[in-house]
């Protein structure tokens, strides 16, 4: 553990002795711009036709929800050349989607379960509720100031040092999420989940089906339990899934609770991390904070913080990719890469950004 401190605390003061000059807010407004992150997506997507038979399911996760963006952003009126664009984009992103029907010939496992019922762009539609981000231009918000963290005070390594000790705190781990999605997507079994989960849904609920979980993801999910990391992360991703399905048991109102509170706590981590100047240990993090908070409706504004997302574009390499440190190397593919410029999971996560914050924009 104090290696590991020690390697953070190099990356953190290696990041502050980097910082530049904050750009104008023009260059900001011009990098992040829709077709400016379209154009972003499309080299990115690019890298995935090129190494199909490679595509992990991270990365295809990560396309499939860009996809679902790309198909709504169709949907709104366009200048003909940028429809045009955007066709081709999500054309591209229906090739590398479809991966996922030769991945897994008999699913079994949770993992092959939920990969198999997520990776679809159908499943990730943003129609309902969504709003502009900036008022009727559906603008980025004119923040272009740095966040910096109210919880840094005036021992920021002993905070550090908690935050490391924490973040591996605390469920559901990997394989219970995956237990869970699984459960919450095709379970008939019986328990008490919704004994403190609100009304039943008003009307119509009795053609509804009821969610059933067993103990283990009643208690993995219980909010009442804390996580940090991407445990948090996970369990917030639960209740996204959650939120896209109907059931006669659960009012929707609890599940807009749940997201907002677990996003609020999200927050606290995501200052954290902007307040060290985004350290590589924790970008993938940090991406995954900020697009799973900026897609739940209504998102917390601090998540569509532009300074923010102009730091996450600036991560993205020559290749199109997103690489995370620990498949960094010297022309050797680390244990999540795709390429030696691609990390999966980083990258799959960079395209549901990209798709997400244009689409933001765009909508009407």
């Amino acid at each position: 553990m104090f290696s590991l401190i020690l390697v953070l605390l190099a990356l953190a003061g290696t990041s502050r002795a980097g910082v530049q000059e904050e750009p104008s807010w023009q260059t900001v407004e011009r990098d992040l711009a829709p077709d400016a992150l379209l154009v972003r997506l499309d080299r990115l997507v690019n890298v995935c036709v090129a190494n199909y038979e490679d595509l992990t399911t991270d990365l295809l996760l990560g396309i499939a929800i860009a996809n679902a963006l790309l198909k709504g952003i169709l949907k709104q009126p366009l200048q003909e050349s940028q429809r045009q664009f955007v066709e081709s984009l999500a054309k591209k992103c229906d090739f590398v989607e479809s991966r996922i029907e030769s991945t897994f010939n008999f699913p079994s496992g949770a993992n092959a379960v939920v990969s198999k019922l997520l990776i679809d762009s159908n499943f990730w539609s943003l129609d309902d509720d969504l709003q502009p981000l900036g008022g009727v231009s559906g603008a980025l918000p004119r923040r272009g100031r740095r966040r910096r963290s109210q919880l840094l005070g005036d021992d920021p390594q002993a905070l550090m040092e908690s935050y490391l000790e924490a973040i591996d705190a605390g469920g559901p781990s990997e394989q219970q999420s995956d237990e869970c999605l699984s459960e919450l997507l095709v379970s008939e079994s019986e328990n008490e989940y919704n004994a403190t989960s609100g009304a039943a849904a008003a009307g119509g609920s009795r053609n509804l089906r009821r969610l059933t979980l067993s103990r283990e993801c009643s208690a993995a999910m219980s909010l009442r339990k804390r996580s940090y990391g991407y445990h948090l992360t996970h369990k917030l991703l639960f209740y996204i899934v959650l939120a896209r399905q109907r059931f006669a048991n659960i009012d929707r109102s609890f599940v807009v609770a749940a997201e907002r509170k677990l996003c609020e706590q999200i927050l606290r981590e995501a200052d954290l991390i902007a307040g060290f100047d985004f350290p590589d240990l924790f970008r993938d993090l940090f991406m995954e904070q900020v697009f799973l908070c900026a897609f739940v409706r209504p998102p917390l504004p601090e998540f569509t913080n532009p300074t923010w997302l102009a730091a996450i574009v600036s991560w993205q390499n020559g290749e199109g990719c997103f690489k995370y440190y620990a498949d960094e190397g010297d022309g050797v593919i680390g244990p999540n890469a795709l390429t030696t410029h691609c990390s999966t999971h980083m990258t799959g996560v960079g395209a549901a950004l990209l798709g997400l914050f244009a689409r933001l924009q765009l909508v009407q």
